[in-house]
């Protein structure tokens, strides 16, 4: 017969196996777990709690959740009632709130509420797995307006308010209002450009004709 002070220490040692835990950050705030997140190509993960949402560890301690967000995410974890500035900056209304961030703190997804662990993983794979997605779309952002930089800086306008254009439409989707902005004002400013452009071979035109009609008149007056 197995004795119950041998069967305990047994149970124990196979709890890590069937539960996780994950490697929140203390002691840092938001704009440090990004510049991590950047040196590392991962992403941030958000967890706004407060006091009623204790059944939330049991998702955490799943170990298949909290390898998932170990091996993805630098996680923080956040009580609503003392980070309104994030709260407020992501409009987070309730807790629990689960919240997935690019490395630029741009939002990628969320998940309100709570769920059991097989669901919530399910979920935060799916918002994850479009990861692949917003890179590449970033990476045609930034290569979309550092082309159009380089042809404005070389006068050439029109084929970089295209740029300019295209950049725009890409970081909108992005949800980057700052670079958004960015571009629309470089294409206020290279139709600008290209107006000044089209006035001053206009009046070196108008020139011409004028000082073609003088020249012909000089000459019809000397005769």
């Amino acid at each position: 017969m197995v004795k119950k002070k041998t069967i305990i220490p047994v149970i124990l040692l196979l709890i890590p196996l069937v539960s996780g835990y994950v490697n929140w950050l203390y002691d840092t705030d938001l704009d440090t777990a990004c510049e991590m997140a950047k040196a590392e190509n991962k992403l941030v993960l958000l967890y706004i709690y407060d006091e009623w949402t204790e059944n939330m560890d049991n998702v955490f301690n799943d170990k298949e959740v909290s390898e998932y967000i170990n091996g993805e995410f630098y996680a923080m974890k956040l009580y609503k009632n003392t980070s309104k500035d994030i709260c407020d900056q992501y409009n987070i209304k309730k807790a629990p709130t689960v919240l997935f961030l690019n490395p630029y703190k741009k939002e990628i997804g969320r998940i309100e509420g709570y769920m059991d662990p097989d669901k919530f993983y399910i979920k935060m794979k799916t918002i994850i797995e479009s990861k692949e997605f917003i890179e590449k779309l970033r990476d045609e952002a930034y290569e979309a307006l550092t082309d159009a930089d380089s042809l404005y800086s070389k006068g050439e306008y029109s084929k970089s308010k295209e740029q300019y254009i295209i950049a725009m439409n890409k970081f909108h989707q992005l949800k980057d209002k700052e670079k958004e902005e960015y571009c629309r004002s470089m294409i206020s400013k290279a139709d600008m450009k290209m107006q000044l452009v089209l006035l001053r071979y206009g009046l070196i035109a108008f020139v011409g004709v004028v000082a073609f009609f003088a020249f012909v008149y000089y000459l019809s007056a000397r005769k």
